[in-house]
C-alpha cells in the first residue's frame, strides 16, 4: 500500500489532483457563506459591479480591475447569490496553490539548487509546500472573504510571474525564451491589476536573480536593481518632505491612503503586526477578521523594539545565507517584500487584515517545506518514515482547523461573537453582531448590545478610530434614542476628509433622526444629501423614498424605488415599497377624479 501511494506520488497527475480535492475538501462548504462587510459595498450596492461597462469599471477600480471585472461577471450570472463568487474564489485557490507547487518545481531546476536533491526530496517538497499553502487556516480570509480575491489573484498572478521568470532565464531556445518572456509580462501585467501588493514583483525577480543562479549575466540583475532603486528615492523624497515641489505632493498623497499615522508611526505599528501574522502562521489560533489595533504605535514601545530586532536578525540571517541555503533563505526574504505595500511606510486606515499575508505566507510555506523535506532528514538522525508521518499529522491538523474556521464563516451571529469574544474594545464587530442579530428577528439582543456599545464609548470621542466605527456608533447612537449625540457626532465628523460612503452614511444617519422626530422634510433634505454624495448608497435612496411617502409624495417615491431596482433588481423591499407607493398613488389620483 505504501508503495503504491509513494508511486502515485511520483505523478504529478496525482500530485496536483491531490492540492485540488484537498483544496475542495475544506472550502467546499463554504458557498454559503453570507456577504460580510465589504461585499456590501463592493457587490451588493456597487452598480458599477451590476453592469459590464468595462470603462466605467476601469475608472473605478483601475487597480483592482481584473478581480472587479470577475465580480461584474459573477453578478451578470448569480447576481446576488453568494456560491458563484465563492465558487470563484476557491477555484483560484487551487490555482494559487498549484503556482506554488509549480514554482517549487521550478526553482529545483535552477542551478543553485540542481544537484541538491534526491529523487524523493524533488517529490516531497513542492508538494509539501503546496499543501501548506493550500491547507494553512490564515488563507482563509482571502478565500472566504469574497471581496478578497483582489489579494488571491494578485498571489496567482505574482507567483505565475516568478515561475515565468526562471522559465525564461533556463531556457536554451529563441522561440522558448520568447513564449516565457511573453507570458512573464502578461502575468505581471494581470498582477498588477489585481492589487497593489504586486508592485514589489521587480525586486522579488531580483531575489530570484541573485539566489538561484550564478553572477554571469548581471543584465537583469542591474534593470532590476536600478528600477528598485529609482522608486524607492521617489518614495523617500515624498515622506521626508526633503524637496517642496508640487509632483512630489502629490506622490505623497498618492502612497498613503490616511493622514491618521505618520510614515513612521505606521511602520512601528506594522512592525508588531508582521511579527503577529508569523505568530499566525506557525500557532493559528485566535483568527478573527477586525482588530482593535486602532492607534499606530510608537518606537519607544518595548513590543515594537522586541519585533524590529527579531525581524533583523530573520532578514540578515537570510541574507548572510542567501547563496548556502537559496530556498529557506528566498522564503524569508520574500515573505518580508510581500509585505512592503502594505507593512511599511504607506498608511493605510486599517493596520491588521490576515488576507495581507496570503501572497507572503507563500514564502514561508517554499520555507518550511524545504526544511521538512529536504533539510531535517539530512541534519539528523530521524527516520524519514517518522518524519513523514509527522508531516502528514500538520496537514491534518492545519485542514481540521481551516474546515472549522469556514464552518464558523458560515453563521454570522456566530462568527460575530467569536469576534467580540477576541476584540471586546473593537465597536465594528459589536455593530456587526447587531446587524446580525436584526437580521434573525433577535430585536432585543441587538438593541441591547447597541446599547452596551453607546454606554461602553467614552465622550468626546476618541482620536484615530476608523471611519467605519464612527458611522457605526452614530446609527448606535439613534438607535438608542440619543438623537443630539448622534447629530453632533455626524456634524464633527462632516467636516473631516472622509470616503463617499462613510460620509453618504452620516448624512443617512441625520435623515434617520429627523425620521424619527417627524420631521419628514428635513429627513427627506438629509436623505438627498446622502444619495447625492455616495449614488450606491441604496439604504439612503429606500429611506428617502419612505420620507416621501409619508409625505404624501407617492410618485416621486415610486420612482426612487425604481431607481433602486435598476440597480438591484432583487432587491426585495424596493419591490414591496414599490408596490405600496403605486397602489397609494392610484388610491390618491381616484379620490381626486371622484364625483362629489
Amino acid at each position: 500500500m505504501c508503495r503504491l501511494v509513494l508511486k502515485l506520488l511520483t505523478t504529478t497527475t496525482f500530485q496536483c489532483f491531490l492540492i485540488i480535492i484537498s483544496v475542495l475538501v475544506v472550502y467546499g462548504h463554504t458557498l454559503d457563506v453570507p456577504f460580510y462587510l465589504d461585499d456590501h459595498l463592493s457587490i451588493r450596492i456597487n452598480h458599477t459591479v451590476h453592469s459590464l461597462d468595462w470603462a466605467k469599471l476601469w475608472r473605478s477600480e483601475p487597480m483592482r480591475f481584473l478581480p472587479y471585472a470577475s465580480l461584474a461577471l459573477n453578478y451578470q450570472f448569480h447576481q446576488l447569490q453568494p456560491a458563484g463568487y465563492h465558487a470563484v474564489n476557491i477555484v483560484g485557490h487551487c490555482l494559487a496553490s498549484l503556482s506554488v507547487w509549480w514554482l517549487a518545481r521550478t526553482l529545483s531546476m535552477t542551478p543553485a539548487v540542481k544537484g541538491r536533491l534526491s529523487g524523493k526530496d524533488l517529490i516531497l517538497w513542492p508538494l509539501l509546500a503546496a499543501m501548506l499553502f493550500a491547507l494553512h487556516p490564515l488563507q482563509t480570509q482571502a478565500v472566504t472573504y469574497i471581496v478578497q480575491r483582489a489579494a488571491l489573484f494578485a498571489a496567482l498572478f505574482y507567483l505565475l510571474a516568478m515561475t515565468f521568470y526562471l522559465k525564461l532565464r533556463l531556457a536554451s531556445g529563441g522561440i522558448s525564451r520568447m513564449v516565457w518572456a511573453a507570458s512573464l509580462i502578461l502575468a505581471s501585467v494581470a498582477a498588477i491589476l489585481s492589487k497593489q501588493n504586486a508592485a514589489t514583483l521587480p525586486l522579488t525577480l531580483l531575489l530570484l536573480e541573485l539566489a538561484f543562479f550564478p553572477a554571469k549575466h548581471p543584465r537583469p540583475v542591474l534593470l532590476s536593481l536600478i528600477f528598485m532603486l529609482v522608486a524607492a528615492a521617489l518614495v523617500t523624497l515624498a515622506a521626508m518632505n526633503w524637496v517642496d515641489l508640487p509632483w512630489l505632493d502629490q506622490l505623497d498623497r498618492l502612497t498613503r491612503e490616511t493622514t491618521w499615522f505618520s510614515r513612521s508611526e505606521y511602520l512601528a505599528a506594522q512592525v508588531k503586526v508582521v511579527g503577529w501574522y508569523l505568530r499566525l502562521f506557525f500557532f493559528p489560533l485566535g483568527l478573527r477578521l477586525d482588530y482593535s489595533l486602532h492607534q499606530a504605535a510608537g518606537w519607544s514601545d518595548w513590543l515594537v523594539i522586541t519585533a524590529a530586532l527579531g525581524h533583523l536578525v530573520l532578514i540578515g540571517g537570510a541574507l548572510v545565507y542567501l547563496r548556502r541555503y537559496p530556498v529557506p533563505a528566498l522564503g524569508v526574504l520574500f515573505y518580508y517584500v510581500a509585505h512592503v505595500v502594505e507593512s511599511s511606510v504607506l498608511p493605510i486606515r486599517d493596520l491588521v487584515f490576515e488576507h495581507r499575508t496570503y501572497l507572503p505566507n507563500s514564502g514561508l510555506v517554499l520555507a518550511l517545506g524545504w526544511i521538512l523535506a529536504v533539510e531535517i532528514p539530512r541534519r539528523f538522525s530521524v527516520r524519514r518514515v517518522w518524519l513523514q508521518g509527522t508531516t502528514v499529522v500538520i496537514l491534518i491538523v492545519l485542514a481540521l482547523l481551516t474546515w472549522q474556521r469556514n464552518q464558523l464563516w458560515r453563521d454570522p451571529v456566530r462568527f460575530w461573537q467569536d469576534n467580540v469574544a477576541r476584540e471586546p474594545d473593537s465597536l465594528r464587530p459589536k455593530m456587526e453582531l447587531a446587524n446580525a442579530y436584526f437580521d434573525i428577528g433577535k430585536n432585543r439582543e441587538a438593541l441591547a448590545l447597541s446599547r452596551e456599545i453607546v454606554d461602553s464609548t467614552p465622550w468626546p470621542i476618541p482620536e484615530h478610530l476608523p471611519e467605519t466605527d464612527i458611522v457605526n456608533l452614530a446609527i448606535a447612537y439613534y438607535m438608542n434614542g440619543y438623537y443630539e449625540r448622534a447629530l453632533q457626532l455626524a456634524d464633527e465628523w462632516l467636516t473631516k476628509p472622509l470616503r463617499g460612503e462613510s460620509r453618504s452614511n452620516l448624512w443617512m444617519t441625520k435623515g434617520d433622526v429627523y425620521y424619527a422626530r417627524k420631521q419628514y422634510p428635513v429627513a427627506e433634505q438629509y436623505y438627498r444629501k446622502a444619495v447625492e454624495i455616495y449614488p450606491d448608497n441604496l439604504n439612503a435612496m429606500l429611506y428617502l423614498g419612505e420620507s416621501l411617502g409619508v409625505q404624501g409624495k407617492f410618485r416621486e417615491a415610486a420612482i426612487i424605488y425604481r431607481t433602486i431596482l435598476k440597480k438591484s433588481p432583487g432587491h426585495r423591499k424596493a419591490k414591496e415599497k414599490l408596490a405600496l407607493a403605486e397602489y397609494l398613488l392610484r388610491k390618491k389620483l381616484r379620490a381626486r377624479t371622484a364625483p362629489r
